[in-house]
């Protein structure tokens, strides 16, 4: 198994992004079998899946839903049970739906794999080992990212390029987003302080989204973001790749608010109110 430098020189953690990228799956299972808590979570669904029959039922267990919002990287919705119900319980595809307003595609893949389950939600044993499989890589790629600056978003990068075709996908995802922003020699710093406007005119402008589409070029986009961000974390954005946050959602560059999708003023309700 790939071991993690506590403070890895540059090197090495491109010599661990490329160990871990060709063999990320299995790396994952067994870190998780060394990982006490992920292991113990993964077994607790696995045990209780079939008796999730429902969204509520799955609301009403928090440890099951903790992997199963974990295997869809949107772990920040545990703070926000009204608003995991909503997207629950509502057709995706409705122009209406909490999903498609709030316009974050973590949330809108996680409501539509959940209505495609609807009728069966972990019923089968492939939709189980299919959650146990994303919790687990996702809770991989969360360690090394707390080992080496930026391994996270590198990695989950390198798993979603093949899939983003459109520029507006590419804003959709943090991780990917990241590691595209580096390759403009702008920093991630830099690229936040544009309005949504600016920033896509950007991205346009000097992103090539057949590259994305390149094996060979999706490796160098990410050993060079690694470089970059094992020698200057803070520029880089090299958190968590979870996705935008829900409280990221409310205000920010991107437009229109989306407490105001609800009818609520952001400066007089608090945010949690909304989805409690």
């Amino acid at each position: 198994m790939t071991s993690i430098s506590s403070n890895p020189n540059i090197g090495a953690s491109v010599t661990t992004y490329l160990a871990d990228s060709r063999n990320e799956q299995a790396l994952a299972g067994q870190w998780t079998a060394m990982n006490g808590e992920t292991e113990a979570d993964v077994a607790y669904f696995q045990q209780a899946a079939a008796s999730l029959t429902s969204a509520d039922a799955l609301m009403n267990d928090y440890r099951a839903l903790k992997v199963v919002l974990g295997a869809y990287n949107v772990s920040d919705l545990l703070s926000y049970p009204g608003l995991v119900r909503n997207l629950l319980t509502e057709d995706p595809a409705s122009a209406g739906s909490t999903a498609r307003k709030i316009g974050n595609a973590s949330y809108l893949n996680f409501a539509t794999a959940m209505n495609r389950m609807r009728n069966n939600l972990f019923g089968s044993a492939s939709n189980v080992n299919s959650i146990v499989g994303a919790y687990e890589l996702n809770s991989y790629e969360q360690a090394q990212g707390q080992q080496i600056p930026g391994m996270q978003n590198a990695l989950a990068f390198r798993r979603a390029s093949s899939s983003i075709t459109g520029i507006d996908a590419l804003m959709s995802n943090q991780a990917a987003l990241t590691v595209a922003v580096a390759q403009t020699g702008v920093t991630f710093t830099v690229y936040g302080s544009m309005s949504y406007t600016q920033q896509k005119a950007f991205l346009t402008q000097n992103i090539r989204l057949s590259d994305l589409q390149n094996p060979q070029t999706v490796d160098t986009w990410a050993e060079q973001y690694l470089l970059q961000a094992v020698q200057d974390p803070t520029s880089w954005n090299t958190g968590s790749s979870n996705g935008n946050t829900v409280l990221s959602l409310f205000g920010g560059s991107s437009g229109t608010s989306v407490v105001s999708l609800f009818g609520v003023s952001s400066s007089t309700d608090p945010v949690v109110s909304l989805f409690a």
